[in-house]
């Protein structure tokens, strides 16, 4: 009988052990198992989410700063209304350089585009009266301006009495907005 007494005795806290594993520690773990796969599938949705909004935070900052350079860009080609006065500004910083403007005319063909685009390329004949030197440097001071296209004819001629002067004729091709474009950023 002391045998079974000590049986007994030892298989009731087994027994316990064995209920407490089956009907308390085994669902708790599961339960505890499944709510961490949950728990790492939200970490991993929660990266990919960071992820994208990082992307479009850098795809606004991006379009922001392309906003801002075309409208620096835009603000330094005038209007074709605006474009006489802006002729004006280059004949007047022509003294700096030592040369003389003689004749600044457009050519009208240049001026009356029937295309649709926003950006017209109007060329005019200019004659420039100064030294070799003094030419060049205005001429490379004109390639400076955002609204400089190309220099599409150039000419030198020479005068044996005026000789360290020379008379140049070039068409020069600017570029001038038709007008001047909304840029609203949502």
């Amino acid at each position: 009988m002391k045998f079974k007494r000590i049986y007994i005795w030892y298989s009731i806290p087994v027994f316990l052990i064995l209920i407490w594993i089956l009907f308390v520690f085994m669902p708790l773990s599961t339960m505890i198992k499944s709510k961490e796969k949950e728990l790492a599938s939200l970490k991993n949705e929660q990266a990919s989410l960071d992820a994208k909004i990082n992307a479009l935070l850098q795809q606004k900052n991006q379009r922001d700063k392309t906003t801002g350079l075309l409208k620096e860009y835009i603000s330094d080609i005038p209007v074709i209304e605006h474009l006489p006065d802006y002729i004006k500004g280059i004949i007047k910083g022509s003294n700096k350089y030592g040369v003389a403007i003689i004749n600044f005319n457009s050519t009208l063909s240049s001026i009356d585009n029937v295309s649709k685009s926003m950006l017209l390329m109007p060329a005019f004949d200019v004659t420039i009266k100064g030294r070799f030197m003094d030419i060049s440097n205005f001429l490379e001071r004109i390639t400076d301006y955002r609204a400089y296209r190309a220099i599409k004819k150039a000419e030198l001629f020479y005068n044996e009495k005026e000789y360290p002067i020379l008379t140049g004729k070039f068409v020069i091709e600017f570029k001038s907005l038709r007008r001047l474009p909304g840029l609203e950023v949502k």
